[in-house]
């Protein structure tokens, strides 16, 4: 499928149902059209046969060195999820430096309004011209650039994917820090025009999303490429400075929105001295609640850590996605093979957990961790009918013994 295509479903994608996500509120709207999340991954997997795709689903590619890395980590599975604007990066062997300033077909949100494209660049911020420092006016008319990836590996798998930002809630007011990606969704927004360098926001051209939060999250589920397949991660929760009653709400809203970032890979510095790269207490929470949220491992910006490891019945895209919206992958820190989940099983009544190497491994639960084991290669854990309200749900982490720093974390079970 060429990216035309994937932004043509993204163009086309229609409004629809409004929810009530407004300061103060703690009331959303549940949809009814997809089964809800998978209270018991890994139910339906053969563990004799299953395959491992290595992947993220939040995941920066700029450059030839950046997708090297990934490559490097034995990256299978791509859903590039970049910005500015908020738009696939594929396929990647014919993608081009500035194409969206370029070729931009898909909606924006003008002066509060969803506006359809297509949107001719050079000739709106060319009304403007005489309000650009003279190194932007000489950019125009803007043209595409060379191939932004000269090496792609043959046999590649890619999803479109992107980072959406700057949503708004149900009074109109932005919802400061949310951002969310789509793997396998065409959704589009935003634009190009990064830093307002081009003076775009200034004449009402919002750069991000722009839209009511639960519109947007609509128009990302529309643009799914496989229905039952892919869906929607709330990103880096700590960072965002989230609320939890803003993580509750865009989970209760629509269960294609899978879960959070549990680990993001973040920069600490004097520009956001609050980033922290594990989030296992805002996920601990949710789960606390009762509902189901998966969790997510991603790089971010960085290259080195953060990995999903899908399980699938076949390497393509489509099982890929499906392995998303089932909660059928694991997490990994590191993800270069240290330690794997050889089977993580869940009868209803006991948990149980085989690793190819010894670990250290801890069941966690409403009540934190209740259960450890050192320097095992299984772990299983029964419950008992009257436990199950008490431990509310159970996930399994593991951690390596040879000092690489990885540790491995399961989907969660919910129990209550």
């Amino acid at each position: 499928m060429t990216r035309r295509f994937f932004v043509g479903m993204a163009a086309a994608a229609a409004a629809s149902g409004r929810g009530a996500l407004a300061e103060g509120s703690s009331k959303a709207t549940t949809k009814t059209s997809a089964p809800p999340r998978n209270r018991t991954p890994y139910s339906g997997i053969d563990w004799d046969s299953v395959q491992e795709v290595h992947t993220t689903s939040h995941g920066h590619c700029d450059n030839q060195r950046m997708l090297d890395a990934y490559i490097d980590r034995k990256f299978e599975f791509l859903t590039i999820s970049n910005y500015y604007p908020s738009a696939p990066t594929m396929p990647l062997k014919t993608f081009r430096e500035h194409h969206y300033r370029v070729h931009h077909d898909f909606p924006v949100t003008v002066n509060g309004k969803r506006v359809e494209g297509p949107f001719d660049w050079s000739k709106i911020v060319g009304g403007w011209a005489n309000e650009l420092p003279p190194e932007r006016r000489r950019e125009l008319p803007f043209t595409e650039g060379p191939l932004r990836f000269s090496k792609v590996p043959e046999g590649i798998m890619e999803a479109p994917n992107a980072e959406h930002h700057a949503f708004r809630d149900a009074n109109g007011n932005y919802i400061s820090g949310l951002h969310m990606c789509a793997p396998g969704s065409a959704f589009c927004s935003g634009t190009f025009d990064k830093r307002s360098r081009f003076l775009s926001r200034q004449h009402g051209y919002d750069i991000g999303s722009g839209e009511f939060v639960h519109d947007a999250i609509d128009h990302m589920i529309e643009g799914l490429i496989h229905p039952d397949g892919g869906g929607v991660t709330i990103n880096h929760p700590a960072w965002s400075h989230l609320e939890d009653r803003i993580v509750w709400e865009l989970l209760d809203y629509d269960p294609r929105v899978l879960g959070l970032e549990v680990y993001n890979m973040c920069k600490t510095n004097k520009m956001y001295p609050w980033a922290r790269r594990n989030c296992e207490d805002y996920w601990d929470r949710a789960l606390s609640t009762g509902r189901q949220c998966f969790g997510f491992f991603v790089p971010d910006w960085g290259l080195q850590e953060g990995v999903n490891v899908l399980l699938v019945r076949e390497k393509t895209v489509h099982s890929c996605l499906q392995a998303y919206r089932q909660g059928n992958f694991y997490g990994a820190i590191k993800g270069r093979g240290i330690l794997r989940f050889t089977s993580i099983r869940f009868s209803g009544n006991e948990v149980a957990v085989t690793l190819d190497k010894p670990a250290h491994i801890q069941v966690i639960t409403r009540l934190g961790v209740t259960k450890w084991v050192n320097s095992s290669k299984k772990l299983t854990f029964p419950v008992s009918a009257a436990e199950r309200g008490k431990f509310g749900y159970l996930r399994v982490r593991a951690y390596a013994l040879d000092g690489s720093g990885e540790i491995i974390y399961s989907q969660p079970f919910m129990l209550a």
